[in-house]
């Protein structure tokens, strides 16, 4: 008994081990976790791998365990022998793997591995197929009955012309998709989103993913503009996604970043600023809890069926940056392209502010309402027609 305890704890820790590899691995190199999870698995795996014996050993005493216990079970038809050999020979198979995997990484370096996954990661961003209309609109499905939309000034996107489109970032980044269904039903643009790193390191990478998002690096960045693609970017990031209380609606926070301008002027690509009003006055904030990532919480808010509202949008005038000969690296270039971004972003918010002040049908409680009350009124006239209709044939 004390020697199948062993040799189950063994069992466990092996597997445990093994998982850990599979999620290092399979992390999204994105991610800044990526790095930190192989640094482990090769301080572990290196003194495992010089041992002359030990990789040896470990696979011999696997297959030794797998193939007792099916003897066993043969002889004494005891289930837990038959589940002690199923799960050694998916043990051995799968340390096999990450044994094969450990040594490819020791043999080409950390660094090395995650450039080759970043550049096959670059190759999936430019070779990505945007879902068709329909699916796109199918998958906003469950905004509709809730959240309705209202864009301003889409006849100022040139459609022939690839842009870089800056816009502030609504709290929990509620906006960003139906952002980009607004530019793809009516402009047939799918701009492609820059996401902040610690994006990849959630279940929400995936999700993001499919709606296009890559990592916000400059290298992607220049891959995609490369190859002609519209790009969107929110130069406030996570930061405005996940905004402390104390910050004021819809306000900017931008700090001095100039990576997206600098971006623009380096391609030669007109800068469309964009704005969102409405979904962070859905919200009321409860509690802020610190992450402690670059400074960052995660706000706690409520919302009520009487606080959503409809979402309007504003698009502006394209900021031409071909005039600054690609000189990226200039300064005052890109603070100059910066300031003029962010001043029409906050024009554009503004303007949505006192459009959403003077709407009457602004929270979805009245858009229901009025439906209801043009509803009721069409039939009301319809049956007053159909009475007038019947009295003038018994005339």
């Amino acid at each position: 008994m004390l020697l199948l305890s062993i040799v189950d704890s063994a069992l466990v820790a092996i597997n445990i081990f093994n998982a850990f590899v599979l999620f290092a691995h399979l992390h999204p190199v994105e991610s800044p976790l990526k790095k930190l999870l192989l640094n482990c698995i090769q301080r572990v795996v290196s003194d495992f791998h010089s041992s002359c014996y030990g990789v040896s050993f470990v696979l011999l005493s696997l297959l030794c365990i797998s193939t007792c216990s099916a003897t066993r079970y043969y002889q004494e038809d005891d289930s837990a022998m038959l589940i002690r050999a199923i799960i050694s020979g998916y043990t051995f198979a799968c340390t096999s793997i990450f044994i094969k995997l450990s040594h490819q990484m020791l043999q080409l370096s950390i660094d090395r591995l995650m450039e080759l996954e970043k550049e096959v990661a670059r190759h999936d961003i430019c070779n990505f197929t945007p879902p068709t209309k329909s699916v796109m609109d199918a998958l906003l499905t469950p905004y509709k009955p809730f959240i309705s939309v209202e864009s301003t000034g889409l006849h100022r996107i040139p459609s022939n012309t690839p842009h870089l489109f800056a816009s502030n970032h609504s709290l929990y980044g509620i906006e960003m998709p139906l952002l980009l269904n607004q530019l793809y039903q009516h402009k047939d643009i799918f701009p492609r989103g820059l996401a902040d790193h610690f994006h990849f390191a959630t279940l929400n990478g995936p999700i993001i993913r499919a709606f296009g998002a890559v990592d916000g690096t400059r290298e992607n960045v220049d891959a995609l503009m490369e190859k002609g693609e519209s790009v969107l970017v929110y130069p406030g990031g996570g930061h405005e996604v996940l905004k402390h209380s104390s910050v004021p609606r819809y306000e900017l926070m931008w700090k001095q970043r100039v990576g997206f301008a600098r971006c623009a002027i380096k391609h030669g690509y007109p800068i469309l600023p964009c704005a969102c009003v409405g979904t962070e006055d859905m919200f009321e904030s409860v509690c802020d809890i610190p992450t402690g990532y670059k400074g960052m919480v995660l706000p706690i808010s409520v919302t009520s069926p009487c606080k959503v509202q409809k979402c309007f949008f504003w698009f502006g005038t394209p900021i031409e940056t071909k005039q600054y000969n690609g000189e990226y690296t200039c300064d005052e270039y890109a603070k100059e392209v910066r300031d003029k971004t962010k001043m029409a972003i906050e024009a554009g918010i503004k303007e949505l502010k006192e459009k959403q002040a003077s709407d009457p049908e602004r929270y979805t409680v009245d858009q229901y309402k009025s439906q209801i009350r043009r509803k009721f009124c069409s039939s009301s006239v319809s049956a007053a027609v159909s009475d007038d209709e019947h009295s003038l044939k018994e005339d």
